[in-house]
């Protein structure tokens, strides 16, 4: 069978579509590979996705978007479905997708993985074959350093920053490119990191012994109005592309290579964001030590110090590439012969941390908890994630306080 009840390929159907589309030859012998079913590959509700190879070593990874989320067609077979409205997804992620990946090869070629085929009427990708690389996310928690990741991380930051929002296109260029990349799926995220955040919301459960501390975040006025000008700041300041997403489940990796992928919410944002959601990933790891006694104190404390270091140089690295974008192209551009650039940087900075404690908080419930914690016994993680409760409110009431970079990690250093 090609195709299953709800118009979604099965995987003896996979082979047969690539050959048809001649992306292997008809006489191939086709490996696929459910990437479900594999541990650590995925962790999305939204996609098939298959690695394919053939006999003399090509392969290519195919992601087919679902009719309807997994978890809505498991209800159907389950006779469980509570609604029947609001549960159906929208192609425009994926044309996005495509769009955003390829941009963002352009401003830096290889940050994202090549595009062979894009099937808009079957909802399906076929794409570059990264399944050499691992996950960013699991790689830090089995304690793996990556001293290349930063710089090239960092730089794409200032580079993408740089070329789609003002500073480099004009009002008219840039309302075009706003328009050639609106997202249907760009506000996905608002009602988990905004609304039913455990800083403003009991609606998401957590762990034993995290109620007295919530309550000091959920009942707190400026907390309250911090969360309303980062969701504003994130619906309407339309910056440059951000992914939205970017945490270290998102981010490939190997001793050589890193990839940013799965830009299915991408669209004209904050920069904060993205570098909050990624800051937040990093200190998340960075807690999630302090639960772990699989390993002993020094290799903590080593491994800690790598994290901070992690986090000092992509921000690092960010501005010192930023200035030099800057500085290249300031005779061309009235409003870069007038920016104030360490204001500026200082600005980015500031936004960032306070997203930071945000997206620390959106993943320290039951559910939506990170990989970082919930590798941990349960008992095990009340210790950080009380920690990354008080990190939150920290950055959300006085973010306004740090100046550089360092100023966090000493934060971070500090801790316990």
């Amino acid at each position: 069978m090609t195709y299953d009840s709800y118009g979604n390929l099965t995987t003896a159907g996979v082979a047969d579509y690539l050959k048809e589309k001649a992306i292997f030859p008809a006489d191939a012998f086709l490996t696929v590979v459910d990437l479900h079913a594999v541990k650590e590959s995925i962790e999305g509700f939204v996609n098939l996705i298959y690695h394919v190879y053939d006999q003399t070593g090509k392969s290519v990874v195919m992601k087919q978007m679902l009719s309807m989320p997994r978890f809505r067609i498991e209800d159907e077979k389950n006779n469980t479905v509570e609604d029947s409205e609001g549960w159906t997804l929208d192609l425009g992620r994926m044309r996005s997708e495509i769009a955003t990946l390829i941009f963002w090869n352009s401003v830096y070629p290889g940050i994202s993985p090549e595009i062979y085929l894009f099937d808009e009427p079957n909802r399906i990708i076929v794409m570059e074959d990264l399944m050499d690389l691992s996950l960013l996310r699991f790689e830090l928690c089995r304690m793996v350093k990556h001293g290349h990741f930063t710089e090239k991380i960092g730089a794409f930051f200032a580079r993408n920053l740089f070329y789609s929002s003002n500073l480099h296109l004009t009002n008219y260029k840039k309302s075009e490119v706003e328009r050639f990349f609106v997202n249907p799926e760009y506000t996905a995220l608002v009602p988990f990191l905004f609304h039913e955040n455990i800083g403003v919301s009991w609606e998401r459960e957590m762990i034993p012994g995290t109620a007295e501390k919530r309550a000091e975040l959920v009942e707190n006025p400026q907390i309250k109005a911090q969360f309303r000008r980062l969701e504003d700041k994130f619906l309407n300041d339309r910056e440059c592309l951000i992914h939205t997403d970017l945490h270290s489940s998102n981010i490939m990796i190997s001793a050589t290579d890193v990839r940013i992928i799965d830009g299915e919410f991408a669209g004209f944002g904050p920069l904060a964001q993205d570098f909050g959601r990624l800051t937040a990933s990093l200190t998340l790891n960075y807690l999630s030590w302090f639960g772990d006694d699989t390993q002993s104190a020094p290799e903590k404390a080593d491994f800690q110090a790598y994290l901070r270091d992690t986090i000092t140089d992509l921000y690092t690295t960010f501005q010192t590439e930023f200035r030099q974008l800057v500085e290249a192209h300031r005779e061309e551009s009235y409003s870069l012969k007038t920016l104030d650039v360490e204001g500026y940087l200082t600005d980015q900075l500031q936004n960032a941390l306070a997203y930071t404690g945000v997206n620390v908080m959106s993943r320290l419930a039951n559910r939506g908890i990170c990989y970082d914690l919930l590798r941990l016994p349960e008992a095990a993680r009340l210790v950080p994630t009380l920690l990354g409760m008080d990190i939150s409110k920290e950055l959300l009431l006085n973010h306004r306080n740090y100046t550089t970079i360092t100023d966090y990690t000493r934060l971070l250093k500090n801790l316990v």
